[in-house]
């Protein structure tokens, strides 16, 4: 695959994470309102929200180079009545401006919590859109590894796995932000302010709090990865010729990346699992930023390989 092929790989699995990331950062935000004051859990959302709108942003980015001429990629849009590519664009527009909005909100306005609520799942609704409209782009007759609503669990599923392993590595982030701005404080003033400790803890509550859940979201999202894959090794196992040859070439030639995929995929869920386990049983502080960073790291890897599949082992039928 060129740079250009590479592009959609990109943009997909970017995109994805990030509305994986919104839906459940926002649960977070939902389950923190029920514990915390709105003002307070606003302000630990913000560089996670921040990390979310970085890599709404790189997807786009990346998305142009597909395009031999990007400049002319407004023009897409006028066909949204019968093109799903176009729907795809307009709801990755008004995904990004929500985000915007919402962003905006969060570090500049403060109360307003029903507004930002309601923003925040409008904003998670229109990723969404993208998902389901990017998925209807594969739809294809002339592609028989494409054309299944197996697509489309397969891009629902790898949102919520990305953003159920991103989502703790954007609060841990701030964790560390956090605590690095409160050692500066206590460099300058000799002691650190009870407001800057009261953060400290806040964030490590609402760690403790969210782990668990979001350890099972991703469980829950892995263990249908590999059903997903079995249905459509039956499904391609039935098919027709080139059905056939996709067949063959994933459990040929690209069997030892299939085999890599889960791997990686089961590895990364699994120390999840351990990271949410010992978050559980302690008190904080402890160090997490390595254990959540690999984490991300390995269902990454594994959504790439998975994604490289899907791009590699189709084959056109007729024109």
């Amino acid at each position: 695959m060129n740079i250009r092929e590479w592009a959609l790989p990109v943009y997909t699995i970017l995109m994805q994470m990030a509305v994986g990331a919104l839906l459940m950062l926002w649960l977070v935000r939902a389950a923190s309102l029920r514990r915390h004051a709105p003002a307070a859990v606003d302000r630990v959302l913000r560089l996670p929200l921040a990390a979310i709108w970085i890599t709404t942003l790189t997807a786009v980015t990346a998305s142009h180079w597909h395009l031999s001429r990007f400049y002319l990629s407004p023009l897409a849009v006028l066909n949204w009545r019968t093109s799903w590519l176009s729907r795809e664009i307009i709801f990755t527009v008004l995904f990004f401006a929500l985000t915007t909005a919402l962003l905006w909100l969060l570090w500049f306005r403060d109360g307003r919590t029903r507004l930002k609520t309601a923003l925040g799942w409008a904003s998670v609704a229109a990723g969404y859109g993208v998902i389901y409209s990017m998925s209807r782009i594969y739809l294809l007759p002339s592609q028989a590894f494409w054309n299944t609503p197996l697509t489309l669990a397969g891009f629902l599923l790898a949102s919520i796995l990305l953003g159920a392993t991103a989502v703790p590595v954007f609060l841990v982030m701030d964790l560390k932000f956090t605590e690095v701005a409160c050692n500066a404080d206590v460099g300058r003033a000799g002691a650190a302010t009870d407001a800057a400790m009261a953060d400290i803890g806040l964030r490590q509550r609402i760690i403790r709090h969210s782990f668990g859940w979001l350890a099972a979201a991703a469980l829950v999202a892995a263990g249908l990865a590999p059903l997903l894959s079995v249905r459509l090794i039956e499904m391609l196992s039935h098919g027709d010729v080139a059905a056939q040859t996709s067949l063959a070439l994933l459990l040929g030639l690209y069997r030892p990346l299939l085999i890599l995929r889960f791997v990686a995929l089961f590895s990364g869920v699994g120390g999840f699992l351990l990271t949410a386990w010992r978050v559980r049983g302690t008190r904080m502080p402890l160090n997490l930023t390595n254990s959540v960073y690999l984490v991300c790291l390995l269902v990454l890897v594994a959504e790439i390989t998975g994604r490289f599949l899907f791009y590699a082992v189709h084959v056109r039928t007729g024109l």
